[in-house]
C-alpha cells in the first residue's frame, strides 16, 4: 500500500514503502547470376545466392558436403550464408582446413562468399578454414530452410490508389529493438538471427525448466509455469498476454506487410533505472546509448532482410527520414520504418531533487545527434518525471512498481493533486480517478519543444501530464505547428481535437475489437474498444486535412495485446479472408507446428495485425467497412502530415 502525505500547495506526496523498491528489483530480477558489380537495388553474383538449390563442387571435383547435398543456401547476412542440407544438416567448419555436417547450426555454419576468377571463395567468418575455388551449380531436390510461413496469398500491391492516394496500414508505436531493452536479458528470443528460427526464437536461459524461474513473466504477464521449447511447438508463447517473449520476428512483420501494412513508427525504448535494477543484463542502461545500439540492430534487421531477398536495397522493409522517401517507399509496395524515441532521461534530462541534470546545450547536442540518425519522433516524458517535465501516471499495479522506480530515478514518488480542469491522468492505487500529476513542462521542457520544432521534427504527447501536454499543444498551436501526434492513446482524449485541428495525426491504442467483461480500464471502469475509440476520434477530424487513422500495438514495449474477442464464439473471423486491397487472401498463420487463429490467439504476435483488424471489421458490423477504410487511408494521412511538417515555416 502507498501512504499518502500532505504536501506542500495542497499537493498530495505518495511515499513508496521501501519494500516497493526491494520488489522492483526483483520485478525487472552453375547458377546464372547477374554481373558482380551491380548497384545496390539489384542481386549481385553473391546475394543472388540466396534462397537457391545448389551443389558445391571443389577444384579437384570433390563435392561439399556430399552426404546431405544439395544445399539451400540461407543468407546469414549480406554476403553471408548457410548451406542447409537435404537432410537437415548444415555445413559447418572443422576449425582446420574441411567442412563437417551439423545437425545444430552454430557459428561456425556461417560461411563468407566472395567472387573469384573461377567461381566462388567460401571461407568460414569464425575460422581459419576456407575454400578459395568453389564452383556452384544449380540443383534440384533441395530441402526447404525452416522458418515461418506468411499463410498470405497474391503479390503485395504497388502504387496510388484510384483518387492518387497511397493506400495501406500504419503501425503508429512499435518497438521492433525491444529484445535490447532493459539489459537485453528481460526480453526472450529476437526479431531475427543469423542462425534462423531456431536460434531467433528460443526462450530465455534464466526462465529455467518448465518456465518456473521466469520471475519477469510471472510478475509482467501471467503466474504459473509455462512450456519454453518456443519453435517449432509454441506452446504457450507467443501470447497476447505475454510481455518478455518476441512477438516482431520479421517473418511475422512480413505478414503483416504482405496484408496491407505500409508504414511502421518504431520508437527506440529504454529505462535506465529499471534496466540498472534488474539483475540480468548484457547491454548498457545509458538511455542515449541504447539509442545509438537499438538503431545499428535495426539497420542490421534491415539487411537481413535484405540479404534473404537478394541484395541490399531489395527487401521489403526500408528506414526512411523523410516524407519524399516514405512516400516513393510506400509507392512502391513496400514497408517504411520512422524513427523515435520513447526514453524516461532524453539527453540524460533527469531530476534529482528537482534538479536538473541537464542543460539547452546537452539537449540541442542530443536533437542534432537524433536528427543525424534520421529520428524525427520525440517523447518527452515516459514513466518518470524528469528535467523537462511531469510525465502521465501508469495505473494498478504496474504503477505500484513504477512509482517505486521514479523515487528512484527523482528522490521523491509522484506528486498529485485533484485535478482542476476536465482531464485527468491514470488514476493511482488508492487515490480518486480525479488526480493529476502537480508537474507540468518545465523551462528546459519549453525549450525543446521550441528546439524541435526548429528542427522540423514531431513531438509526440503520448505520456506526458495533463499540464505537460497542455502546455506543449499551447505552444505548437500558438505557432500553427502540425509536427504533433498521439501514437497510442496514452494521452486524455480530448486533446486529440487539439492534435487534428493542428495539423497532426492520432493512433489509437490497439485495443480489442471487444472489451471483455473481466478487464478494468485506466480509470477503474470499462475499457473502451477499439471500435468505440475510433467513432470518437473521427468525430473530431479536420475537414481541412486528409484523415486516417493509425494503431499503435505498443508491441515490444511491455504493453499486452489483444484478447481473443469473447463474441468470436458465435461471429468469427472466416479463415480466408479478403484484405482490404480487394484481393490479397490471408490464411491461418503457422510458426513450426502452431497454427494461430485470431478467434482463439488474440494477436498473439505481429503477423496477426491483419487478422485483429479483420476482427474490427466484423465486430463493427455495418461500421465495419467504414472503419477499415480510415485505417487503410492512414499511409497517406500520415506522410501528408510528414509533408506539412518539412514544409512549415
Amino acid at each position: 500500500m502507498q501512504v499518502g502525505v500532505r504536501g506542500s500547495a495542497g499537493s498530495m506526496v505518495l511515499v513508496a514503502p521501501l519494500i516497493l523498491v526491494s520488489a522492483l528489483v526483483t520485478f525487472l530480477s552453375g547458377v546464372t547470376l547477374p554481373p558482380a558489380s551491380a548497384a545496390p537495388g539489384t542481386a549481385s553474383q553473391v546475394d543472388a545466392l540466396a534462397g537457391r538449390c545448389v551443389t558445391l563442387t571443389l577444384s579437384d571435383g570433390t563435392r561439399l558436403g556430399a552426404m546431405a547435398s544439395p544445399f539451400t543456401v540461407r543468407a546469414a547476412a549480406l554476403g553471408q550464408f548457410l548451406f542447409y542440407g537435404r537432410d537437415g544438416r548444415v555445413l559447418t567448419a572443422d576449425g582446420t582446413h574441411s567442412a563437417t555436417l551439423q545437425a545444430t547450426p552454430t557459428t561456425r555454419a556461417i560461411w563468407s562468399v566472395t567472387s573469384s576468377t573461377s567461381g566462388f571463395a567460401v571461407r568460414s567468418v569464425t575460422s581459419t578454414t576456407s575454400f578459395p575455388s568453389v564452383r556452384v551449380r544449380a540443383a534440384t531436390g533441395c530441402r526447404p530452410f525452416p522458418d515461418a510461413e506468411l499463410g498470405v496469398d497474391g503479390a503485395p500491391f504497388t502504387g496510388a490508389g484510384r483518387d492518387g492516394n497511397l493506400r495501406g496500414f500504419v503501425d503508429s508505436h512499435a518497438h521492433l529493438m525491444a529484445e535490447q531493452f532493459l539489459g537485453g536479458e528481460l526480453h526472450c528470443g529476437a526479431p531475427y538471427n543469423p542462425l534462423g528460427v531456431t536460434v531467433a526464437l528460443r526462450d530465455c536461459p534464466d526462465h529455467g525448466p518448465g518456465g518456473v524461474l521466469a520471475v519477469s513473466e510471472h510478475v509482467l504477464s501471467r503466474p504459473g509455469p509455462h512450456d519454453v521449447v518456443g519453435w517449432p511447438t509454441f506452446r504457450d508463447w507467443p501470447r497476447w498476454d505475454s510481455l518478455t517473449h518476441e512477438q516482431t520476428y520479421y517473418r511475422w512483420i512480413e505478414r503483416a506487410w504482405r496484408s496491407g501494412l505500409r508504414m511502421i513508427q518504431n520508437y527506440y525504448v529504454q529505462n535506465r533505472v529499471l534496466c540498472e535494477n534488474y539483475p540480468l543484463r548484457d547491454q548498457p542502461c545509458d538511455e542515449m546509448a541504447s539509442i545509438r545500439i537499438q538503431h545499428r540492430m535495426l539497420l542490421g534487421l534491415q539487411d537481413y532482410i535484405d540479404a534473404q531477398a537478394g541484395g541490399r536495397g531489395r527487401g521489403f522493409l526500408r528506414i526512411v527520414s523523410t516524407a519524399a522517401d516514405a512516400r516513393r517507399v510506400i509507392a512502391a509496395g513496400k514497408l517504411a520504418v520512422t524513427l523515435g524515441i520513447e526514453v524516461s532521461e532524453p539527453f540524460g534530462c533527469r531530476s534529482i531533487a528537482g534538479r536538473p541534470q541537464c542543460d539547452r546545450a546537452a539537449i540541442d547536442r542530443g536533437l542534432d545527434e537524433l536528427r543525424g540518425m534520421g529520428i524525427r519522433q520525440v517523447i518527452l516524458t515516459h514513466k518518470f518525471d524528469n528535467a523537462l517535465g511531469g510525465t502521465r501516471f501508469d495505473q494498478g499495479a504496474t504503477g505500484v512498481a513504477v512509482n517505486a522506480g521514479q523515487e528512484l530515478a527523482t528522490g521523491h514518488p509522484w506528486t498529485v493533486e485533484r485535478c482542476r480542469t476536465h482531464q485527468h491522468d491514470n488514476p493511482v492505487v488508492g487515490y480518486p480517478s480525479d488526480v493529476c500529476n502537480v508537474h507540468g513542462l518545465t523551462m528546459l521542457g519549453e525549450y525543446t519543444v521550441r528546439a524541435i520544432v526548429a528542427r522540423r521534427m514531431v513531438i509526440d504527447v503520448d505520456h506526458l501530464s495533463v499540464k505537460s501536454a497542455t502546455r506543449v499543444l499551447d505552444i505548437v498551436g500558438s505557432r500553427h505547428y502540425p509536427g504533433v501526434v498521439s501514437s497510442h492513446t496514452w494521452t486524455d482524449k480530448t486533446n486529440y481535437r487539439r492534435i487534428l485541428t493542428d495539423g497532426g495525426i492520432v493512433g489509437l491504442f490497439a485495443t480489442p475489437a471487444q472489451a471483455d467483461p473481466g478487464e478494468v480500464g485506466r480509470h477503474g471502469d470499462m475499457p473502451p474498444d477499439f471500435i468505440s475509440a475510433w467513432r470518437t476520434l473521427r468525430a473530431q477530424r479536420d475537414p481541412r486535412f486528409f484523415f486516417g487513422v493509425g494503431f499503435g500495438p505498443d508491441m515490444g514495449g511491455l504493453g499486452k495485446q489483444a484478447h481473443p474477442r469473447p463474441s468470436a464464439k458465435y461471429n468469427p473471423v472466416r479463415y480466408p479472408f479478403t484484405a482490404a486491397d480487394g484481393t490479397t487472401r490471408i490464411h491461418r498463420q503457422v510458426s513450426g507446428v502452431r497454427v494461430f487463429d485470431v478467434n482463439r490467439d488474440g494477436t498473439a504476435h505481429y503477423g496477426l495485425l491483419p487478422d485483429w483488424i479483420e476482427s474490427l471489421r466484423v465486430q463493427a458490423g455495418p461500421d465495419g467497412r467504414m472503419l477499415v477504410a480510415d485505417l487503410f487511408r492512414a499511409a497517406e494521412a500520415y506522410v501528408r502530415m510528414w509533408e506539412r511538417v518539412e514544409s512549415y515555416r
